[in-house]
């Protein structure tokens, strides 16, 4: 009778009981794809994680293992945009330099930020000084993450700021406004590599680029 029941649900109302299947197997169930990378615990605590709880950037799951195998204590960062990711990454680099955009956000991370952090604030502007805030040291660096806003210029500007082992990242690198960008540092002679997956309370696919030359800081 139970396999009758469950047999004409799948045949009359198919969408149902895919969605009910699909509820048991991710919801339900403890051992899935959702718990074991920290997106349900995200989701419940409205903040990035991972499974063991720390707090991660807000980038898709296999970049960030990927991260925490390749990040090393004697390299450099810059980063358009900052927060949740800013203490990730001065946990596992030797310095981090970050800029944001948003003041009443810069004040509020600004308040606890650790000691080998330098934060900066740039009001937004289009190919000006939020994007040129690399330059603001004299000073080159290992890895730039273009996480923040007018991604295309913060790339282009990002060439001339790194390291000869430096490496660009770019998330959402999937949105057709930032393939210029993409195409530019072809150009400039990068290799790419996407990491794809799902962030944290996210639900569509995210799109990370790694854009690298032959000897660099990741050891691709």
């Amino acid at each position: 009778m139970k396999f009758a029941i469950k047999t004409n649900v799948k045949r009359l109302f198919p969408q149902v009981a895919l969605q009910w299947r699909a509820y048991h197997r991710l919801i339900r169930n403890p051992d899935s794809y959702l718990y074991l990378s920290g997106w349900m615990d995200s989701l419940h605590k409205g903040k990035p994680m991972d499974h063991a709880g720390n707090l991660i950037p807000w980038l898709n799951f296999g970049f960030v293992n990927f991260l925490n195998d390749r990040l090393q204590k004697d390299l450099t960062l810059f980063e358009f945009g900052s927060g949740f990711s800013t203490h990730y990454y001065a946990a596992r680099v030797l310095q981090v330099t970050s800029v944001e955009h948003e003041k009443c956000w810069y004040d509020h991370v600004n308040k606890d930020m650790p000691a080998n952090v330098t934060l900066l604030y740039r009001a937004l502007d289009k190919n000006g000084d939020y994007c040129q805030s690399i330059h603001h040291v004299k000073q080159s660096y290992d890895l730039v993450m273009v996480d923040g806003r007018d991604r295309v210029n913060c790339l282009k500007q990002s060439v001339n700021a790194l390291t000869p082992r430096g490496v660009v990242l770019l998330d959402d690198s999937q949105r057709d406004k930032y393939q210029e960008g993409i195409t530019f540092m072809q150009q400039q002679g990068f290799r790419i590599l996407h990491f794809e997956g799902m962030k944290p309370k996210g639900t569509g696919m995210s799109r990370t680029t790694v854009f690298y030359r032959k000897e660099n800081c990741l050891g691709i």
